[in-house]
């Protein structure tokens, strides 16, 4: 059988923390200082488990904290960073102050990987997605090659090979890659 989870053991407290609870933690961090999570929570008087009391501090209650929207430059050295680290989160938050790993994390899931694939780029890669690349391509070169004015109408669904239903950003983009001319190079801006 496996390990117990810390938090089933002796009855203690699962699920969000309390005004009260937060003010005992921090209260007795500032006086004792933070470490020692194990012995810390029967110390301070909560019946908590010590992971759910360092990451408590860790995420929400630490002064250090920088609370609010990331800003543009930020994101970039988020991406930047990703781009080279992958996903060590808190690595990337060493070169962040005032982010937690946690909360970039989450930023880049909810966010910026989002943008980075609406944007036509791989967020694993950091490179231009290839299917995509292929897409413009076709897109280009049936373009080019149907300019006749025996075929002055292209039908786009016809051309992607999906039919009557289409996908609103896959319209979009087959949309913006209609005004390409050949041999045209694709940049990606935000």
């Amino acid at each position: 059988m496996g390990k117990i989870p810390c938090c089933e053991k002796n009855g203690l407290k699962r699920g969000p923390w309390t005004p009260e609870e937060d003010k005992k933690l921090i209260d007795y961090i500032q006086k004792h200082g933070h470490g020692r999570w194990r012995t810390l929570p029967k110390n301070a008087g909560l019946k908590r488990c010590g992971k759910s009391c360092r990451l408590r501090w860790a995420n929400y209650l630490r002064p250090d904290i920088k609370r609010g929207r990331f800003s543009f430059e930020e994101e970039e050295i988020i991406i930047q960073l990703h781009s080279v680290l992958g996903n060590k989160w808190s690595a990337i938050a060493s070169r962040l102050p005032g982010r937690t790993d946690n909360e970039i994390k989450n930023y880049w899931n909810t966010h910026i990987r989002k943008r980075l694939l609406r944007m036509g780029i791989d967020p694993v890669t950091h490179t231009p997605r290839l299917d995509l690349l292929e897409l413009s391509s076709a897109i280009c070169s049936t373009l080019y090659n149907s300019s006749s004015p025996h075929n002055p109408q292209i039908n786009v669904p016809n051309l992607l090979g999906i039919g009557p239903i289409m996908d609103p950003d896959l319209l979009n983009l087959a949309t913006t890659f209609l005004s390409c001319q050949q041999n045209q190079i694709w940049v990606f801006h935000k």
